[in-house]
């Protein structure tokens, strides 16, 4: 057998001997000293905080437009003017097209005509009426005469009402003959130009997209509103809204929570909560997507624990907890967010439990702990 020495400065010692020593000098001790000798190690000791819990969450979001119209001319007529350019930021109220309107006055003045003409038979058989009322009454004239009159007087107040009738409508189509935005937005680009003849059947010339303010849509599951909101009210009172847009910039305005579709999605048991962000310089682009980041505006305490007393294995996270004697055990805990360097616990913890932080590498189940100065 191959000879191995050990040099003691400058004496040599055979491995067989060295270990022969050791042997014996395990056997001179106690019965139990052995596994505490062993079983024994010093790392840093603190305790379990409690830390204000903002409970936040990323999710997927979309953004939306509060308003879409779609502009359809609902008079026939020649395009004789655009009031826009492709792509222009539109204000509520202005000229998107102006359709060739001479028909139209020309309608609306005749219709003026027959209202005149419709009142002046009025008159006149209110007139009658009256005058044959009171020949009536002295029996200066027939029932028959009396009733012709109140007939004729009827026909002509609903001829009237007809005429009236005529003449808002001719009026109307007059007024959509320019055809006005009915919100702010943006348009993109029209489909006729100037010169086409269009009628209702046309279709759509332009559409028009809300911007400012838009909405963001995002689902969370009904599990976090609950346990971190409860109902609509508290998540309106106490969500912080953000979102970060596709380039990873962060959007500058915060939103506030408009409304939530109170019905959830059987398939992944979330519901829908719209946001409302205004969106000045329309860098929120509708139908595309963001990260809606929601927080709560106040939180509430819960235990916290440094970065590096969490540990991780196939069953979950766990930490080095110290029971009876300075004996570390696994605790098994729930993870919540993780706040700077520390680490918010939903279960398993509670504030003033005391754990390894640190050295974790060091720690066996049932290892006697002896905290160093380094305590926090």
């Amino acid at each position: 057998m191959r000879k191995i020495l050990f040099s003691l400065r400058s004496i040599e010692i055979p491995l067989p001997v060295v270990l022969a020593a050791f042997a014996l000098n395990l056997a001179a001790q106690e019965p139990g000293e052995i596994g505490k000798t062993a079983l024994k190690t010093t790392v840093p000791v603190g305790t379990v905080t409690e830390k204000e819990n903002m409970e936040s969450g990323n999710y997927t979001g979309v953004v939306l437009s509060p308003q879409i119209v779609r502009i359809v001319p609902r008079v026939s007529g020649e395009l004789l003017e655009i009031g826009f350019r492709d792509g222009d930021r539109i204000e509520k109220g202005q000229m998107l097209y102006r359709l060739d309107d001479i028909k139209y006055q020309a309608a609306v003045r005749n219709a003026e005509a027959q209202v005149a003409q419709c009142k002046a038979k009025v008159s006149y058989s209110r007139k009658s009426y009256e005058r044959n009322s009171t020949l009536y009454e002295r029996q200066a004239v027939s029932k028959d005469t009396w009733e012709n009159a109140k007939s004729t007087l009827d026909s002509d107040l609903a001829s009237q009402k007809a005429a009236e009738a005529d003449l808002v409508s001719a009026r109307q189509d007059l007024k959509d003959c320019t055809i006005s935005a009915p919100i702010d937005g943006i348009v993109a680009a029209t489909n006729y130009t100037v010169g086409n003849y269009l009628t209702p059947s046309s279709g759509t010339l332009i559409t028009l997209f809300q911007v400012d303010p838009v909405r963001v849509r995002f689902s969370i599951s009904t599990r976090d509103f609950l346990s971190r909101f409860g109902t609509l009210h508290n998540l309106k009172e106490n969500a912080q809204i953000s979102v970060t847009l596709p380039d990873g910039t962060s959007f500058p305005t915060a939103g506030k929570v408009e409304l939530m579709n109170y019905e959830a999605n059987q398939n992944t048991d979330t519901v829908q909560i719209y946001a409302l962000f205004d969106n000045p310089d329309a860098k929120l682009i509708p139908n595309s997507t963001v990260t809606v980041n929601l927080t709560r505006k106040n939180g509430k305490k819960s235990p916290a624990v440094p970065l590096s007393a969490v540990l991780h294995d196939a069953a979950g996270a766990y930490v080095w907890q110290l029971g009876e004697g300075n004996q570390a055990k696994k605790q098994r805990i729930v993870l919540g967010n993780a706040d700077g360097d520390s680490q918010i616990i939903l279960a398993g913890l509670k504030a003033g439990d005391r754990i390894v932080t640190d050295g974790t590498h060091k720690v066996i189940e049932g290892m006697e702990i002896e905290p160093d100065k380094r305590e926090r």
